[in-house]
């Protein structure tokens, strides 16, 4: 812009001499415009000695056209000390402009030209990032394009009045600008430029450039560093870098779930750097979380929060399985995405609770530290009867520790119950063995059941049947293939845990083989047996049955204590009975039975036959004593008795099918000739073998 001041006025300066030049000479001081766009112009008072100043002429240009606005002769100032002029015809609110001033002397002699200097106007707008303010402005030597070297200060408007400065920038001489990061939410501010200058009656201030600028820059996302699982409380930490927002106010906290995330918590605490999540589950599944920033400003008093991470970060989740009756467990574990920095490797740590539930936790070991692609482990030779608490800590390349859910595995080996009670192996009806087994009411493992069988004839036990069982049952078994009458057996039951190994035993328990023998000369049965063993309790007695015919009803004819192992029965008392009698013995346990009742066991059924016993008589007096002719029978099945009288011609001349029924003598309603008779009788003993005798009888008449 210099060209421009010496085009205009180089004509305009006249010869005189040059020591006059310099003593009318003017610098300008300062342009300083206020609220209402009025520049205030001030310049030094010309120096005259030589007393031939006349007046200033001040001109007005605008530096963007170049063309001259306005002159003004000014030879009365105010302050001949301090020559200003105060420009109200050009607003300095829309534009800068431009001053220089002519000093001259008496009429028709021009003086020297002042340097050009010029107001600074300054524009203020929302700038095209989001939450910034263009300021721009120009140099107060914009016309001459020759800074003097000051800094010109930014300044805001905090209070009506009241200025502070946000920014310095040195004078280029040009066109200069900056951009301001708002950090009010919103609302009207107000911004002005200013420059020292170097005379100490003034100063230059822009004019007041405002916007309504909102502060539309969200806080930049927190970072997600980790996400632990508290060992106590097992619930998700998340754990983040801090976002640097100056205006930081608070975080939200989302969880994320197939694509959607859902704020779970907002943290009013510029300063947090982790959260627990209270509702977490990531004992039963990985859990994701994100974390957004928002600051101070609120919409409809609610935090405006900044984008979230591009991603969701995810917990480190592990499961474990025991190996079924191993004293391995296998880990495995996946989990720990998008976190701030790579895992570098795994560590498998446990800890052990000797024995279960004592609470006698060690300290935790490292079992092995693992490279980390590793997403398995299997850790072998864990104590039975102890608990193992596994966790899985990744290191990240950062340094971080990022720790897993617990799992716990009990490694309790299946073991025997405490009581496997063989009630009693009594002998059925059939001839086959019932076996009653009570269980362990406390046992809650299901165990296998394996009765075994041992007849007398053998050595050693066998596997004969099996069962599943569980605490408070009671099982029964049957075996139907027993000959109870030829010998004993003997049972026991085998107890299996779910391993297949024999982890108990049970009582063993003998069946009962009675015997005996019939002596028909004394009329008694002997009867034997094998000892019954072994109650749950101990033997206390037997109790003896005998059923005298076919079904009939046993009754009890005995009761002996446990030592006696015979018994004598004498029958002679029971003559008229079929002679078949059958005996049953019952073993009495000295305990009762799990319902309170007697237990008790039963022997086979064994049967002897007393043989018929027949008396006939040889002679039939019509008259006299014996006059009905009929056998005496005993031990017989009288109901199959058949008796027949034939002549000597064999003509049958009688028949009687019942015992108390004989032969009178009579034939053809009169008495048969005096003479022999046949006889043919026929009995059946109560085992049902037939007995026949013939003879001859010998009719007599009396008097």
């Amino acid at each position: 812009m210099k060209s421009i001041n010496s085009a205009l006025f180089l004509g305009l300066i006249i010869s005189f001499p040059p020591t006059l030049w310099g003593q009318l000479q003017s610098d300008m001081m300062c342009v300083d415009v206020n609220q209402a766009g009025n520049a205030s112009v001030n310049w030094t008072e010309a120096v005259d000695p030589m007393g031939v100043f006349a007046s200033y002429t001040l001109h007005i240009f605008e530096p963007s056209s170049g063309l001259v606005l306005d002159t003004y002769v000014i030879d009365s100032p105010t302050d001949p000390v301090n020559p200003g002029f105060v420009n109200t015809t050009y607003n300095a609110n829309t534009t800068e402009l431009c001053y220089f001033v002519v000093t001259e002397g008496p009429a028709g002699v021009f003086g020297t030209s002042s340097d050009t200097l010029c107001s600074m106007h300054l524009t203020a707008e929302p700038s095209l990032t989001p939450g910034m303010a263009s300021l721009d402005f120009n140099s107060p030597r914009i016309a001459s394009a020759a800074p003097d070297g000051g800094d010109i200060e930014v300044q805001l408007e905090d209070d009506p009045g009241s200025w502070s400065t946000i920014a310095t920038i040195p004078d280029n001489g040009g066109m200069m600008s900056y951009e301001y990061e708002v950090e009010e939410c919103s609302g009207d501010l107000n911004f002005r430029v200013f420059q020292s200058s170097s005379y100490i009656q003034c100063d230059q201030k822009s004019n007041q450039a405002g916007s309504s600028i909102s502060d539309e820059l969200d806080p930049d996302p927190p970072v997600i560093s980790y996400i632990n699982v508290d060992s106590l409380s097992q619930l998700a930490i998340i754990h983040w870098e801090p976002s640097e927002a100056s205006d930081l106010a608070g975080y939200i906290v989302y969880r994320c779930n197939g694509g959607f995330q859902m704020a779970i918590d907002t943290i009013y605490n510029p300063g947090a750097t982790f959260y627990v999540d209270p509702n977490s589950n990531p004992v039963t599944y990985i859990e994701s979380y994100n974390v957004a920033a928002f600051d101070s400003c609120f919409i409809g008093n609610e935090p405006d929060p900044g984008a979230a991470g591009a991603y969701c970060a995810s917990s480190l989740h592990l499961n474990a399985s025991r190996l079924p009756c191993s004293d391995a467990a296998s880990l495995d574990w996946n989990g720990g995405f998008n976190i701030d920095s790579e895992i570098a490797s795994i560590a498998v740590w446990a800890a052990e609770e000797s024995p279960t539930g004592s609470g006698n936790w060690n300290n935790g070991q490292l079992l092995e530290t693992l490279d980390a692609s590793a997403t398995s482990y299997v850790h072998e030779g864990a104590t039975f009867g102890s608990t193992f608490r596994y966790d899985i800590v990744a290191t990240s390349t950062d340094g971080s520790f990022i720790r897993s859910n617990q799992r716990s595995m009990d490694f309790s080996y299946p073991g025997a119950p405490d009581l496997t009670s063989l009630r009693r192996a009594s002998v059925t009806d059939s001839g086959g063995v019932n076996i009653i087994v009570d269980l362990d009411p406390n046992s809650e493992e299901v165990h296998t059941y394996i009765l075994q069988r041992k007849r007398a004839i053998d050595e050693l036990f066998f596997d004969f049947d099996a069962q599943e069982g569980i605490g408070g049952m009671t099982l029964q078994f049957a075996d139907l293939d027993a000959v109870t009458d030829e010998m004993s057996y003997a049972y026991r039951v085998r107890v299996e845990n779910y391993c297949g190994d024999s982890v108990g035993m049970s009582n063993a328990a003998q069946t009962m083989h009675l015997q005996g023998i019939s002596d028909t000369q004394l009329l008694n049965n002997t009867i034997s047996w094998t000892p019954y063993s072994d109650f749950p309790g101990s033997t206390e007695g037997y109790r003896i049955y005998r059923r005298n015919q076919q079904g009939a009803a046993a009754e009890m004819i005995a009761e002996v204590p446990s030592q006696v192992l015979i018994w004598e029965d004498d029958v002679s008392n029971l003559l008229y009975s079929p002679g078949d009698f059958c005996y049953l013995i019952e073993a009495m346990d000295s305990g009762t039975g799990p319902a309170g009742g007697m237990n008790y066991a039963l022997s086979n059924e064994m049967c002897l036959t007393q043989v018929p016993v027949l008396w006939v008589p040889n002679a039939l007096l019509i008259g006299g004593y014996n006059d009905v002719f009929m056998p005496v029978v005993s031990f017989a099945d009288f109901d199959q008795y058949f008796m027949q009288i034939h002549n000597r011609w064999g003509d049958i001349i009688f028949t009687s099918n019942q015992v108390g029924y004989g032969w009178n003598g009579m034939h053809m309603g009169a008495y048969a000739p005096e003479g022999s008779y046949g006889y043919s009788i026929s009995i059946r003993d109560g085992a049902g073998r037939v007995y026949e005798t013939t003879g001859l009888v010998h009719l007599l008449i009396g008097e």
